[in-house]
């Protein structure tokens, strides 16, 4: 069976032929072609390669374009990104609306999709990726979802004090970065791939609910909305860690195809919530537990997963963000043990 097939079937909570495995691969795949995170992520051709051989060299079942996710949009409105040229993962270095004197939001230019970023980049990067495999595989090109644009535009400490203390100046900055984010996600899913929504500024506890409710939720739904009503791509998502049990009603809201959980979250509780939804729970290991091959605390965390999911056929096998110098055998090693345990 075809990944693609498999990854359809478990959608529609449909058992499949063994359990789909999708780690996330960023900047992990930087090192399975031999280059840094700071040149990839600067290269069409170089990110192209990294998805397609990370997918040859692990054959896991969605397979997502970018490296280093939660920049790209921020950049194009004005953040600055570190290089990463000593083989670090680029990072935001500047916040260009942070502090007392920032400009108004609302007069913020929003970029263009085509124009000297690297929006266009990563939609090169995705055709190819498409082009090449998209027969065989779901492929997805990731974003920084809108609220997590607007804490790097503004800084986390100002964006919630406006959210606290002057909701519509908060309100204000996330129309422009959702206006950004749909244009951004039209012309991705152009390409034929779907879009994951990164928002791990968005994870409980750095807010609660309440905040996510009103200022998470009808942004990334505006964007998901379009991409559902106008492409026919593998489904949008939101993406992030956290307690996300206690946002399920958030996420059924939003029209999220997939939600994260943990080995310590309440697969039961989610369960009940997405019985009769086509959504997709991916349980996660932690990637660092992979890294630095400690099998006996892995051995734990998959028989939890695997003892928490049993019976739920919309159930994958997944973990963290991969770390860079992750040894490629302990990868596949997690990979076996997750199949044996449940595939």
């Amino acid at each position: 069976m075809k990944s693609i097939e498999r990854m359809q079937r478990v959608l529609k909570r449909q058992w499949a032929d063994r359990r789909p495995f999708v780690p996330s691969i960023y900047e992990h795949g930087a090192a399975v072609i031999g280059e840094t995170p700071g040149q990839t992520s600067r290269s069409a051709d170089l990110m192209a390669a990294a998805a397609i051989e990370s997918r040859r060299l692990y054959e896991h079942d969605i397979v997502s374009v970018g490296v280093d996710i939660y920049n790209i949009e921020a950049e194009a409105f004005g953040c600055e990104v570190s290089g990463g040229a000593d083989g670090s993962i680029p990072g935001i270095t500047s916040h260009p609306l942070a502090g007392p004197d920032a400009p108004d939001p609302a007069d913020l230019p929003i970029p263009r999709p085509d124009g000297p970023n690297r929006l266009g980049l990563i939609a090169e990067a995705s055709r190819r990726v498409v082009d090449q495999i998209g027969s065989d595989v779901w492929v997805y090109a990731c974003m920084g979802g809108p609220f997590s644009q607007a804490v790097e535009l503004r800084g986390f400490e100002d964006f919630i004090a406006d959210i606290c203390l002057a909701p519509e100046r908060a309100h204000a900055l996330l129309e422009r970065t959702a206006e950004l984010s749909l244009a951004h996600a039209r012309r991705l899913c152009a390409q034929g791939c779907g879009v994951y929504l990164f928002e791990s500024w968005a994870t409980i506890p750095l807010i609660d609910p309440r905040i996510f409710g009103a200022f998470v939720v009808p942004y990334n739904k505006r964007v998901i909305d379009a991409v559902r009503a106008e492409f026919d791509v593998p489904p949008p998502a939101v993406v992030m860690g956290g307690d996300t049990a206690v946002l399920m009603d958030f996420f059924i809201e939003v029209g999220t195809s997939l939600v994260v959980a943990d080995f310590n979250t309440d697969f039961e509780f989610m369960r009940d919530k997405i019985a009769d939804r086509d959504m997709i729970i991916r349980g996660c290991a932690d990637p660092k537990v992979i890294e630095r091959g400690d099998w006996e605390a892995l051995t734990g965390s998959v028989a939890a997963l695997a003892r928490k999911s049993a019976g739920i056929a919309n159930f994958v096998w997944g973990c963290g963000c991969v770390p860079l110098d992750t040894p490629a055998e302990n990868l596949l090693r997690f990979k076996d043990m997750c199949l044996a345990a449940g595939g």
